[in-house]
């Protein structure tokens, strides 16, 4: 869950042959009879955002990422090619889930933001399951934001003030994108909140059950980490708190531990450390935290990470000594 180490697209290879083969996937999904069309949205939007879509945000899909990237480029086109008249119809879908997996399809597309957004909102006035309803409102940011279209912000801020989750932070993703610089200290609020219970409790945290889209802890990370200065604060202070009930828990998981390292990746943004005289006050807060017990350090990718990384010291004694040296 390291955002820096995830490549932007997946190697072509296993890609190869399969721009031919879009334009009759693309055929299959206009015909009512074809068996489980789902399961076809989902392989186009693997075949176009790789194996973890979170990469992409907060940002939208940015073709020039894939420059010099023939086969990825190819793919990403003849899917394209489709999205107008195949993918929008069916977000107008009786069923909820097949129109919420053609808005997470339909949400990489920037160009056609504005055939795509009056369909979505559509879909978002509708009465849907929660994780339909959250990959509704994410595409429905992404592309909103990607057009500059600022339209939507009333929509979410009221579903950030009285709707339940996963409504509420699905809402603050979309309003990071729309309203960034502006995005009200509410959204961030929400975005932290979900991340503290991803982060201290995977176990019980059914990922599908949130929404469509993958790894919902990248893509809050991703989202905190675009954050304009002013509004990083308070994520930072319960990104810290984070950490510390993850020490006062009586066990960690692997999935718990790999959680926080990732929160020490946000804190640290891939900066090699000068000395303890250069830390943040954020920063000296999460290292503080990471001293804290023993729970995320017994896996060893802690250390290295730091060591790595950030040409800190990989070991809790030897971090501590370099905290208090002048």
């Amino acid at each position: 869950m390291v955002p820096h180490r995830v490549q932007p697209v997946p190697p072509g290879q296993h890609l190869r042959g399969a721009p031919h083969a879009v334009p009759f996937l693309l055929h299959l999904l206009t015909d009512e009879a074809t068996p489980d069309r789902k399961k076809l949205l989902w392989y186009l939007t693997a075949l176009v955002t790789g194996e973890d879509d979170s990469q992409w945000f907060p940002d939208g899909y940015d073709t020039a990422r894939i420059d010099g990237w023939p086969v990825e480029t190819a793919v990403y086109e003849a899917v394209g090619a489709g999205v107008p008249a195949v993918v929008v119809p069916l977000l107008d879908h009786d069923d909820p889930e097949t129109a919420a997996l053609a808005a997470m399809l339909a949400a990489w597309f920037r160009a056609d933001a504005p055939l795509t957004l009056p369909a979505l909102r559509r879909l978002c006035a509708r009465p849907l399951p929660r994780p339909q309803r959250a990959t509704a409102l994410i595409a429905l940011g992404l592309l909103a934001g990607a057009a500059g279209d600022r339209s939507d912000t009333t929509l979410l801020e009221q579903t950030l003030a009285d709707g339940d989750e996963p409504d509420r932070w699905a809402a603050a993703v979309a309003l990071a994108r729309i309203t960034a610089p502006d995005i009200p200290p509410s959204a961030v609020g929400a975005l932290t909140a979900e991340l503290g219970v991803i982060c201290t409790d995977p176990d019980e945290y059914e990922m599908t059950e949130r929404t469509h889209f993958c790894n919902v802890g990248e893509l809050i990370l991703r989202t905190l980490d675009r954050l304009p200065e002013g509004r990083r604060e308070a994520a930072r202070d319960c990104l810290v708190q984070t950490l510390l009930r993850i020490e006062q828990q009586d066990s960690a998981s692997p999935e718990v531990a790999d959680r926080a390292v990732a929160l020490a990746v946000y804190a640290f943004s891939s900066r090699q450390m000068s000395g303890a005289a250069a830390l943040t006050p954020f920063q000296r807060a999460v290292l503080q935290a990471l001293l804290g017990g023993d729970r995320i350090w017994v896996s060893g990718d802690l250390g290295l990470l730091l060591s790595d990384e950030y040409g800190l010291p990989d070991t809790p004694d030897a971090l501590a000594a370099w905290l208090d040296s002048p």
